[in-house]
């Protein structure tokens, strides 16, 4: 059974989707999964076990516009799918689907020319983005709380490769991981903040890694210069999923609400997110981990968009800059202990496992 997954949205969007193939097996035991997703995406599924392939909609670049649109059409049209579930919204994604000739459009009542679907169902009362993804598998019949929610990011073999290249540097010390980006200027915590963190970290016995994208670089650098002690430097020098290694072997991440937060999810490492004008309960925070959510309480015009913006609308940048370098320590020392006290727990559980199988 050929079964297509559509996810054509951001790239953290697509790791907080990486639930939904094991569950459609589960549901279909003989269905080949595949996955039509972004080229900035394409490689978190490449590697994902329940994805058999992997296909690009470039809907910025190479297939933009109406011929675009109608030559991917075309190529869906050849490859006879019995079905499709849609967890992208937009009016181009509906349209290109039915185009497509696939028999079974499966998509979200909110989506746009939902009527384009041959069957929809809600995903706006689900809390976390991973549930709401997860809602599609309504179709199939079975409900978000049924499904199984881990999520996945399979590393390739090169990205382990890296990840040990880099650990000579942290001279036997724990990493600690900060990802100062993000696309929109209103999700980045101030540099100097990042600053003071790190040196923190680094006083306290930490290996302190910075990770970003080229266009990040000058970010780094003045995070670099300005904490005055030695930090491990990646921020474009390293592929995503070498970053994403990187993350996954981390203690902790700090990381503002972007993509690097939903990778450490998927790994499993513990996360400090900092929300400046976005805020958690838009369901896009950790998933999985131990972790804390910081942000400025009590500022009327936070949030002030769903994914943030290039500039403040009030023009004082109050939810970056009233949130101190001290908090965020403390919160990484909580959520520390609790990654230590997790670890103790799981360890006791299995050791009075292991006991009562020897009984």
């Amino acid at each position: 059974m050929e079964v297509l997954l559509v996810q054509c949205g951001f790239l953290g969007d697509a790791i907080l989707s990486t639930a939904v193939p094991k569950n459609i097996i589960q549901v279909y035991p003989d269905a080949r999964v595949t996955v039509l997703t972004t080229p900035q995406a394409r490689s978190i599924f490449e590697h994902h076990p329940d994805v058999a392939e992997v296909l690009v909609f470039d809907k910025r670049g190479s297939d933009s516009g109406i011929s675009g649109l109608l030559r991917v059409a075309s190529d869906l049209r050849k490859r006879n799918f019995s079905l499709v579930l849609s967890l992208h919204k937009s009016y181009r994604t509906a349209l290109l689907l039915r185009l497509s000739g696939i028999p079974v459009r499966y998509g979200f009542s909110e989506a746009s020319a939902s009527f384009l679907y041959s069957k929809t169902v809600p995903r706006r009362d689900q809390s976390h983005d991973v549930l709401r993804n997860l809602a599609i598998l309504r179709c199939l019949g079975l409900e978000p709380e049924q499904a199984q929610g881990d999520l996945h990011l399979g590393l390739p073999e090169y990205a382990h490769e890296y990840a040990e290249s880099i650990r000579p540097q942290y001279e036997g010390r724990e990493s600690i991981v900060l990802a100062p980006g993000s696309v929109w200027a209103t999700k980045r915590w101030k540099a100097e903040g990042f600053a003071e963190v790190a040196r923190g970290l680094s006083e306290q016995g930490f290996s302190v890694v910075l990770v970003g994208g080229p266009d990040e670089k000058e970010l780094a650098a003045k995070i670099e210069r300005d904490a005055g002690v030695p930090l491990i430097n990646l921020v474009g020098k390293s592929k995503l999923l070498e970053s994403a290694a990187v993350i996954g072997e981390a203690s902790l991440l700090v990381t503002n609400d972007s993509s690097p937060l939903h990778m450490a999810s998927a790994l499993g490492t513990p996360i400090v997110a900092l929300f400046c004008a976005t805020v958690p309960e838009f369901g896009y925070g950790p998933w999985g981990v131990p972790f804390e959510n910081l942000g400025v309480k009590g500022l009327p015009c936070r949030p002030c968009g769903r994914h943030g913006g290039m500039s403040c609308p009030t023009g004082t940048l109050a939810c970056i800059t009233q949130l101190s370098s001290e908090t965020v320590l403390k919160a990484v020392s909580r959520v520390l202990d609790k990654k230590e006290l997790l670890a103790s727990s799981t360890h006791s559980a299995e050791k009075s496992h292991e006991t009562a199988k020897q009984r």
